[in-house]
């Protein structure tokens, strides 16, 4: 609240506001316009945090991270033979048992086998690599999904900064509003202000309201994000460091650094290679397989106990046969240069955005000059000229809050047009993966 003001009495009795102590406040007024506002005694989560969180505890990374892990489980069992085949019955035992002793050894016999398929060497390592390839593919998906969520934290949190700064020039101005408010209510009963000028003061700080409830909703919103984007309670407190870093943007990259930034491009490099193990793998069935089969036959009567052992090779070279792998192995050479054409787009485009990003923070980093260096001066100039006019009594209230009013939008403008160039660098940093 406003100090109070003393009261002076003149020859006739009367009370008046003393001329010198609306000075002082005139001058209060412009000393905490000018002040630090005061910090809040809440710990400050640095973005550096804020993105150790991101990559530690978002569920969307730990879920390439179990996806990988099945893929490297799954390795194991690239070099697993096929399971033995056990079969037992009756060999070669005629329907009707024919009678008399001369024909007991035509009562057939007992049989027991065993047959084991032996896979091809070349076949497992080819499938071992392909396996290990998958896995491959999942950390460089979790790697491009990291480099999204990264740079989905870093605009929430370079928005939370803003919010927080607007929120500050909102309180201030709000403050300086109700203050000369006030000193229009006390200057009212000596015809030194006006009501329509007081009600005008009333309606603007009102409409500060609105505005802080406005902006403090989107910090509400924003806070939420930010907190489940780090996996925390969604309505925990969040403070954040206000400081703005520099946005200036870094050199053109050529291609080949591009290609090796970028973690989508090296996604598509580990599909493709892929592809290429795979084709190999449809490739090496042609090569053939080998198996093993022993049967033990046991007579019934006076027939003697027999064997069999037999090695076994399959044809896969057979037309009828080799019509599959031969289709497969085509439609997967088509596939790899899909991918190619792919990676060449997605080279093309990114080339394209860092170009256009580049000319967007140049123009950014201009309008923000030119607030800082003409713009901003010039209103607050405007606003504590027009105050001094009041304090002297040749202007009246409306235009110094109207100044007030052009001088806090103008800030507010400012850090919106700030908050344009920090994003327009968290995009920048995306797309060059830094």
């Amino acid at each position: 609240m406003a100090p109070p003001l003393p009261e002076e009495r003149g020859p006739g009795g009367e009370v008046h506001t003393s001329t010198t102590t609306m000075n002082r406040i005139l001058l209060f007024l412009l000393l905490l316009l000018t002040s630090t506002p005061l910090a809040r005694a809440q710990q400050v989560l640095p973005l550096d945090s804020v993105l150790r969180a991101v990559a530690r505890a978002n569920p969307a990374l730990r879920e390439y991270d179990y996806r990988s892990q099945a893929r490297e489980a799954a390795v194991a069992g690239a070099s697993s033979w096929e399971a033995p085949k056990l079969s037992a019955g009756y060999f070669m035992k005629p329907y009707r048992a024919p009678g008399g002793a001369e024909m007991a050894g035509e009562r057939g016999m007992r049989m027991v086998s065993v047959e084991q398929m032996i896979p091809n060497p070349a076949k497992q390592r080819s499938r071992r690599a392909y396996l290990t390839g998958q896995a491959a593919v999942e950390q460089a998906d979790q790697r491009s999904l990291y480099n999204q969520l990264r740079a989905q934290a870093r605009e929430r949190y370079f928005t939370q900064v803003i919010l927080t700064r607007q929120l500050r020039v909102l309180d201030e101005s709000q403050k300086l509003l109700e203050f000369l408010l006030k000193i229009a209510q006390a200057r009212y009963p000596y015809n030194q202000s006006t009501l329509g000028s007081i009600y005008q003061a009333q309606a603007r700080v009102a409409m500060h309201d609105n505005d802080h409830a406005r902006l403090y909703g989107q910090l509400r919103g924003n806070t939420i994000a930010l907190n489940t984007l780090m996996a925390r309670d969604a309505a925990a407190a969040l403070a954040v460091d206000t400081l703005l870093p520099e946005a200036a943007a870094g050199p053109d990259p050529d291609t080949t650094a591009l290609a090796a930034r970028r973690s989508d491009v090296r996604g598509l490099d580990e599909r493709l290679q892929v592809l290429r193990l795979r084709q190999d793998v449809e490739a090496n069935r042609r090569r053939p397989d080998f198996g093993i089969r022993y049967d033990h036959m046991n007579g019934i009567g006076p027939r003697p106990d027999q064997f069999s052992l037999m090695g076994m090779v399959t044809l896969p070279i057979a037309p009828w046969a080799a019509r599959e792998y031969r289709a497969n192995t085509a439609a997967l050479g088509y596939e790899a240069r899909a991918v190619q054409q792919q990676r060449a787009s997605l080279l093309n485009e990114a080339t394209g955005r860092i170009r256009a990003l580049q000319s967007d923070l140049q123009t950014r980093r201009e309008q923000v000059a030119s607030f800082e260096k003409a713009v901003l001066p010039a209103l607050r100039k405007n606003y504590q000229v027009t105050l001094l006019a009041y304090e002297q009594n040749t202007a009246q209230l409306p235009a110094v809050v109207e100044a007030l009013e052009t001088w806090l939008q103008m800030r507010l403008t400012y850090l919106d047009t700030q908050q344009q160039l920090l994003i327009l660098r968290v995009r920048y940093d995306q797309e060059l993966e830094q």
